[in-house]
């Protein structure tokens, strides 16, 4: 059971993380080549089928100009 609530907060969290994305105006390949990674990277951690490392994490709330904890504001 806790791998299926780990894995419904990966899915929350992903949604959240690609509303972000969206609200900021960049594409999945501007925010891959801004961190380093690649569009597909980008798009299974918005899927929520990989979970992001915390230093993605914190990249990701540098670039949308936001605190971390925003980052899990979704509940």
């Amino acid at each position: 059971m806790q791998t299926e609530g780990f894995q419904n907060f990966n899915k929350q969290l992903g949604h959240h993380l690609q509303l972000l994305r969206k609200s900021q105006g960049l594409s999945q390949e501007a925010v891959g080549e801004a961190l380093g990674m690649d569009r597909v990277s980008i798009g299974y951690i918005e899927q929520g089928k990989r979970t992001p490392r915390l230093q993605t994490l914190y990249a990701l709330a540098l670039l949308y100009r936001v605190p971390v904890a925003k980052l899990f504001d979704f509940e």
